[in-house]
């Protein structure tokens, strides 16, 4: 299997370490994941956020959670293997079943828990949804609709084009019918100015998507990695919108 390959999960992922001291570490396999949690709203829900590929959980924790829990909601940060306070190495097959081991650790029911994905952490957000049908709801931001579509791999030139469209199809990457099977509320954000993920993946996402509650939000401004800074308040009020919809934020914060 391609994403098997260390050569495949070199040009994918780019992790770095960090000695900051997780706050939600995760036992998975024998390796402990360096999540990092806010949780100060004992009746509310959680976003599990899957960041992107040069990011890491400690960094979303510190820029990202006051955006959440003024929304209401408690956000628990997801770090891969081999990023930050994790032991192990990130492969994208192997990491899969990463997302459900820390949703048996929060031990909440899973309806409310909403999976947040952006970037590559779109494929762990939909594959969660996938495993779990019954989550709260599912947010893509600058999500993949098919890995062979990035440019890095498209840059192996002829080694790329030798691997077919049908060889992702085959793998545990088929995010068509992922997507098709989830049923619950589902947000999707992008850009129109996303030059890594170009928008067509949100097209195909939002397309793809048989969820009766389903709703894409394309950006004007901004790219891939500017997608927040450049659209802040429709950025804040598309996301705390769908998460006071999908009803598990907490009453009062999340009323405003």
């Amino acid at each position: 299997m391609i994403t098997d390959w260390p050569l495949f999960n070199r040009i994918i992922f780019y992790p770095r370490t960090t000695e900051i001291k997780p706050s939600f570490p995760v036992d998975v396999e024998g390796i402990s994941l360096g999540c990092h949690m806010q949780r100060p709203f004992p009746d509310a829900g959680v976003v599990l956020y899957f960041h992107g590929n040069g990011e890491l959980a400690a960094e979303c924790d510190r820029f990202l959670a006051r955006m959440f829990l003024d929304m209401g909601i408690n956000v628990c940060f997801v770090e891969y293997r081999g990023y930050g306070a994790s032991g192990g190495t990130p492969s994208l097959a192997a990491m899969l079943g990463d997302g459900e081991r820390v949703v048996e650790a929060l031990g909440i029911p899973h309806d409310r828990i909403v999976a947040f994905g952006r970037s590559i952490g779109s494929l762990y957000a939909i594959e969660l949804a996938r495993r779990l049908p019954r989550l709260g709801g599912l947010i893509l931001e600058s999500g993949i609709a098919n890995l062979l579509d990035l440019s890095p791999i498209k840059a192996w030139g002829t080694l790329g084009k030798c691997i077919s469209k049908a060889a992702v199809k085959l793998t545990p990457f088929n995010n068509q019918a992922k997507m098709k099977s989830f049923n619950r509320p589902v947000l999707i954000l992008h850009t129109e100015g996303d030059y890594l993920v170009p928008r067509s993946h949100a097209d195909r996402l939002y397309a793809w998507s048989r969820s009766p509650e389903k709703r894409l939000v394309m950006f004007p401004n901004g790219d891939h990695n500017s997608i927040l800074n450049a659209n802040a308040a429709e950025y804040v009020e598309s996301v705390g919108g769908f998460l006071r919809g999908v009803g598990i934020t907490n009453e009062l914060k999340g009323s405003g």
